[in-house]
């Protein structure tokens, strides 16, 4: 059950409702499904190959005199695409095949790794050619990162999805640790060329690994969304879920100042007495052995703090890590610093990813997912820029000294907010029934579709009423209305009519499928006002321009709706008889 949070969460639901209690699950427990198995072994595989290749890249760069700008664009090139197309393949994602999705993804990063490969081994290698290629490799990894998310609760049970959420963390950071110290020592002994040409052998273990899954694909009993009205979709969710909106700000303000430890770290081991690429895989390991420590101790975290409290902890450590990094540069103190970075940066994400995991559905959830890694990226991305810049005009370390203070201060700023705990459960699918279509001609994919549901509220509970339909009306315009309205009638002051709009016949079927367990309980909770003997009226009306009498009956032509299909007449689709009237003339 969903449990009040604040007075602006769209998730509450009872204000006496118990908080459910965390189940204790090993962190480890999904490893014991073979499909998730697999498949996070030969993920590690790939991880392994990109962290390698990403030593040899920034070393490339750095190596031949590149501006600090230079350096930093790597990061730009890499968190580029999932900033501009997250939202285009999250809509994908969540229409098609997941696994489909992700095998195209892959094979764009494999072309672009062996572009990558070709012209390093014919000596063409250039810190322009390098950033345009990552470019092209980020460019799959964004049509794949969507769906990889969010097929991660296809691969294990509903209460397993945290701990394997936190195991792709650990899987990336484990590569992290190990990964550029194999890039650091590649790279001194057989040049950039194999580095390359390994991170693509990588690559096609995960691809075989995901040809091999045979994924339960869930039946749909409707066309796939178009890619317009999918974006919208997941705007207006996002639009009316207080809980998306803030994983989005707060990631995002997080990503812009975190970005600094990831885009000055070249710069750091370069400017460093004695630096060479073994120091920067040495202190990417840093990194990665913080990240993996933690793991074994974020899930306990979150359940003593909860997520939120969890993140602003972790952010103000990571902010203190960047002061230490800026102010101190001896060896002694960096390692120890980078380990704590390192375990701040996956309690951070982790929790972040964990919370989209659960508190979104699943119709929507790699839309979601890609919308909060846009945010996160857009952070990243901005920040590293901005840094690079920061480093170039004032000094790595200045740079470094201002981005923590500003991760201190965002971390203090966001510490009233709260993300809601609630049982995974409540998000759970559960349609309702599927009403007939209209025994009228028309175009089920055009023209907005009306519904107007009549409720007969006592005086005394008329306060309450109101105050129930407040989550109601967030639910109908998160779920795919675009219009929603609350009447009272002038004559009989017991009936109320609520009316919303959706854009097609289509739409509405589709707003039907979306109804998880915890909509029901809002919409069960506005109904058990009703009083009378039968169930609130709902009434439903498709929009139409012109009408024809064919000497049998009346058949109804809608149009495509246009801004001004509110003041058109409609023809009403009631739930217990049809039009006993013809609707007027033009």
């Amino acid at each position: 059950m969903l449990q009040p949070v604040s007075r602006q969460s769209d998730l509450t639901l009872e204000k006496t409702a118990i908080p459910p209690r965390p189940e204790d699950v090993s962190t480890w427990a999904p490893l014991s499904i073979p499909a998730f198995r697999i498949i996070w072994i030969a993920n590690l595989f790939a991880n392994l190959g990109v962290w390698a290749q990403s030593v040899a890249a920034a070393w490339v760069v750095t190596s031949a005199q590149a501006s600090p700008v230079m350096v930093a664009m790597i990061q730009v090139a890499a968190a580029a695409p999932l900033v501009l197309m997250s939202i285009v393949t999250g809509v994908i994602a969540d229409n098609y095949d997941r696994r489909r999705v992700m095998l195209f993804g892959l094979f764009i990063e494999v072309l672009g790794g062996v572009f990558i490969t070709v012209i390093a081994f014919m000596d063409l290698l250039t810190p322009t050619l390098l950033i345009a290629s990552i470019l092209c490799v980020s460019v799959g990894g964004a049509i794949t990162t969507p769906a990889w998310q969010a097929a991660v609760n296809e691969q294990v049970p509903r209460n397993l999805v945290s701990s394997a959420v936190l195991l792709n963390s650990v899987n990336y950071n484990a590569a992290r640790a190990i990964g550029p110290a194999i890039g650091g020592m590649l790279l001194a002994a057989l040049g950039p060329a194999w580095i390359f040409l390994l991170n693509v052998f990588c690559f096609c273990t995960l691809i075989w690994a995901l040809w091999r899954w045979r994924r339960a694909v869930p039946e749909k009993h409707l066309p796939p969304e178009r890619l317009w009205e999918g974006i919208k979709a997941a705007i207006h969710f996002t639009q009316y879920s207080s809980v998306t909106r803030l994983i989005m700000l707060r990631s995002f303000v997080f990503g812009i100042s975190a970005s600094a430890i990831w885009a000055l770290l070249p710069l750091l081991a370069h400017d460093h007495p004695g630096g060479s690429a073994s120091l920067y895989g040495y202190m990417l390991g840093g990194l990665g052995v913080g990240a993996i420590a933690a793991s074994m101790l974020v899930n306990r975290a979150r359940r003593r703090l909860g997520s939120s409290r969890l993140i602003n902890v972790a952010a103000m450590a990571l902010g203190g890590v960047m002061l230490v990094l800026g102010g101190i540069s001896t060896l002694w103190t960096v390692f120890p610093a980078l380990i704590l970075g390192g375990s701040c940066w996956i309690a951070a994400v982790a929790s972040y990813n964990s919370s989209v995991q659960v508190l979104v559905p699943d119709w929507v959830k790699a839309r979601a997912l890609a919308l909060y890694q846009t945010a996160l990226y857009a952070g990243l991305t901005m920040g590293s820029f901005l840094w690079g810049h920061m480093a170039e005009s004032l000094g790595t370390q200045t740079a470094l000294l201002m981005a923590g203070a500003l991760l201190m201060v965002s971390a203090l700023m966001f510490w009233p907010s709260r993300l809601p705990a609630l049982d995974s459960d409540s998000l759970m699918g559960a349609p309702e029934a599927r009403i007939e279509a209209p025994d009228f001609d028309f175009d089920p994919a055009r023209g907005s579709v009306m519904v107007t549901i009549e409720y007969r509220i006592e005086a005394d509970q008329v306060r309450d009423f109101a105050r129930a339909v407040r989550p109601l009306r967030r639910l109908r315009l998160r779920n795919g209305a675009k219009r929603w309205s609350l009447y009272r009638d002038i004559e009989a002051r017991d009936l109320w009519q609520e009316v919303f709009l959706v854009p097609n016949w289509l739409q509405h079927l589709r707003m039907q499928d979306r109804q998880t367990l915890a909509d029901r309980a809002i919409i069960e909770r506005v109904a058990a006002m009703h009083v009378g003997p039968e169930p609130p009226r709902i009434r439903h009306g498709v929009s139409y321009r012109t009408a024809r009498y064919d000497g049998e009956g009346m058949a109804l032509r809608p149009v495509q709706t246009t801004a001004h299909d509110d003041q058109a007449p409609w023809a009403m689709e009631d739930h217990h008889a049809a039009p006993d009237s013809a609707p007027p003339g033009r």
